[in-house]
């Protein structure tokens, strides 16, 4: 996005060269000027202290947020985290059941019978040979006599001994599933009632009224400008400090930093100091939109303050 620079005061004209109004509202976004919005992405021309719409980019909304609602309220959203826990079915693992073969030498007893010849000779009394026996008298030969019996017979057979049972039940257990989860959490720092109100947080300022500080000499209506926006209100550099020494200081980019904070001259807080530029510093204010304030509105550096010309409601009532 190009860099306008744009400051409140500045008139906005409009692609006809109608006077819109005057910038009266700027934040990161877009300004606004007589109750409408202008994003700051849109087309414009600068001359001076003027700005030119250049055409039907420079959308004009209401005065209303982003959000819908009233420019006075914001909307600030908050996060966080859910731990969401389904169930899906899963392989968990097995059951493994193995069967080995062994061998081992078995002994069965059998009884087995079998024909056993035994052979006698004996001698008898003479007699004469038989009619039937004279042909095989004087013959030789042999005489084969057979032998029986039992024998064992060997086989095997599988057998079934015994059985293995198998079942499968299905148990319930609870268990805690642990995850870390994000959360944000608000925390609102109020810095403005860390002092008195009424009272600048100085070393060297006399709070006895009027010593040392003449509100009349170096603070008149002769020696600021008559603009109703303390936020661009340029008023002179002759300024008085707390000591009661008059002298001339001119306040730049180069005197303050990042990171200060930004008070009124009642003490009262304003916000911090969020990015400088070159003839503004942007103001941080919390739950509020930033603000530009020129370097001529400081009336006085005190160590880590920077001390406006004006009191703090006057800028905290800025939206």
């Amino acid at each position: 996005m190009p860099d306008y620079n744009f400051r409140r005061g500045m008139i906005v004209y409009g692609a006809d060269n109608q006077r819109l109004g005057t910038i009266d509202d700027l934040n990161d976004s877009y300004f606004t000027a007589n109750g409408q919005q202008y994003p700051l992405n849109g087309g414009y021309r600068v001359e001076g202290q003027n700005v030119y719409l250049t055409g039907n980019t420079n959308y004009v909304g209401t005065d209303r947020n982003y959000a819908g609602t009233d420019r006075n309220s914001m909307n600030v959203p908050v996060y966080e985290e859910q731990l969401n826990v389904e169930k899906r079915q899963a392989n968990l693992g097995e059951v493994q059941i193995h069967k080995t073969v062994s061998q081992e030498q078995v002994n069965v007893p059998v009884e087995l019978r079998r024909e056993e010849v035994s052979v006698d000779q004996r001698d008898i009394n003479d007699r004469p040979i038989e009619a039937g026996e004279a042909a095989q008298a004087f013959q030789e030969g042999t005489i084969r006599v057979p032998v029986r019996g039992e024998e064992a017979v060997v086989n095997k057979q599988a057998v079934v001994t015994g059985e293995v049972n198998i079942n499968k039940n299905v148990t319930a257990e609870r268990q805690t599933v642990a995850d870390t989860v994000r959360r944000e959490q608000v925390q609102v720092d109020d810095s403005s009632v860390r002092q008195n109100p009424g009272v600048a947080r100085t070393d060297n300022y006399n709070t006895t009224a009027n010593t040392g500080y003449n509100t009349t000499d170096n603070y008149s209506t002769g020696n600021r400008a008559n603009t109703g926006n303390y936020a661009d209100t340029n008023y002179a550099a002759t300024n008085t400090d707390y000591a009661g020494n008059t002298g001339t200081t001119n306040y730049s980019a180069s005197n303050i930093q990042e990171g200060q904070d930004v008070v009124g001259n009642d003490g009262g807080f304003i916000g911090r100091v969020k990015e400088l530029g070159d003839n503004d510093f942007r103001v941080d204010r919390k739950m509020k939109p930033d603000i530009n304030v020129t370097y001529t509105s400081i009336q006085n550096l005190n160590g880590g303050q920077i001390v406006l010309n004006a009191p703090a409601t006057d800028y905290n009532n800025f939206l």
